[in-house]
């Protein structure tokens, strides 16, 4: 995997587009939000993981393991999973109700079996697409960065920009 495509799935899964409009009533005071939590969380983990990589061959369970023993090893990556296992419903959900607002039939984002198809199609599909290797899935993983979070991001600024540069009121304060 090489560092765009772990800065992208890591874009990806911080930067997510969902959480804009809601930020967007605190202003410039929001970018504090994104900017925090990259200097407490972010490098730190990412000093942190390469360090470890640079000590042992594997990822969270041998780290975990070498360090505490088997039991928590596995603890920590039995963790790790079960948090996806949670997470990616949760946000597969959150794609087939916004995909019902974009075929056009807002009724489905309230259909159970319509949520619940989606959720299975994209949960199967991205666990195929893992399991043919982590190098496909991370151009996957780049690529719906590119197109699903980076672009559409870029075009909101675009556009922005467009009204402002016509003389509307910016609905959002600046200060």
């Amino acid at each position: 995997m090489s560092v765009f495509q772990l800065a992208m799935l890591t874009v990806v899964t911080v930067a997510s587009l969902r959480s804009l409009p809601a930020m967007g009533a605190y202003g410039l005071g929001s970018i504090t939000l994104f900017v925090i939590p990259a200097i407490v969380f972010l490098v730190p983990t990412a000093l942190v993981a390469a360090e470890l990589a640079t000590g042992w061959k594997g990822g969270v369970y041998t780290w975990v393991r070498e360090a505490f023993g088997n039991r928590l090893g596995f603890t920590a990556i039995w963790l790790q999973w079960i948090q996806n296992v949670v997470w990616y419903p949760t946000q597969i959900a959150f794609i087939a109700a916004s995909l019902s607002f974009v075929i056009g039939n807002q009724g489905l984002a309230s259909n159970g079996l319509y949520t619940a198809v989606v959720i299975l199609v994209l949960y199967w599909g991205s666990t195929l697409i893992t399991l043919k290797g982590g190098n496909l899935f991370a151009k996957v993983g780049s690529w719906s960065g590119i197109l699903g979070t980076l672009f559409p991001a870029v075009l909101l600024i675009v556009l922005g920009a467009i009204w402002l540069a016509t003389g509307e009121k910016s609905e959002t304060s600046l200060e």
